[in-house]
């Protein structure tokens, strides 16, 4: 071995480093996610439909998430933190709209959702919690997908 070769060694791998991370670090999660959240036994459904509309700004998440099976619904502003490219907080803030049944109350949830990818698909994957005026929810799993909204 000559003695640039250790040199020109380290700064190859450094180029190959930095440029993986820059792949790992360019991950877009704004725009459309669609999947289901979970609700564990004793909620209203084991299953609803989850739909998250979210807009990025550094590590900073602002966005409406909007949940619904059969009749009901609710819509709301979330917020939450992007931490590491590849772990996300995310809480609601508020109810924007809603449809629910009599004695019924939809839980302000949080969110922890790891960003995975296969091939060129996006998923957020984690849990849940919440809680209502009255008492805590019975929490659950969340299964999203990027994708691109139908009209």
């Amino acid at each position: 071995m000559y003695p640039g070769y250790l040199m020109i060694r380290t700064l190859f791998c450094s180029i190959i480093f930095c440029f993986l991370f820059f792949l790992a670090s360019a991950q877009d999660i704004n725009g459309y996610w669609r999947g289901t959240i979970t609700q564990d036994e004793g909620g209203y459904r084991s299953e609803y439909i989850l739909e998250l509309w979210i807009y990025q700004k550094g590590d900073s998440i602002i966005g409406k998430s909007y949940v619904f099976v059969d009749s009901i619904y609710a819509e709301m502003e979330i917020s939450g933190t992007l931490f590491s490219d590849v772990y996300l907080q995310i809480k609601d803030d508020r109810i924007i709209s809603h449809e629910e049944l009599e004695g019924m109350e939809w839980c302000i949830k949080s969110y922890q959702l790891l960003l995975k990818q296969t091939g060129s698909a996006l998923r957020l994957e984690g849990h849940w919690q919440g809680v209502t005026s009255f008492s805590s929810c019975i929490p659950g799993k969340i299964f999203l997908k990027k994708s691109i909204p139908r009209a």
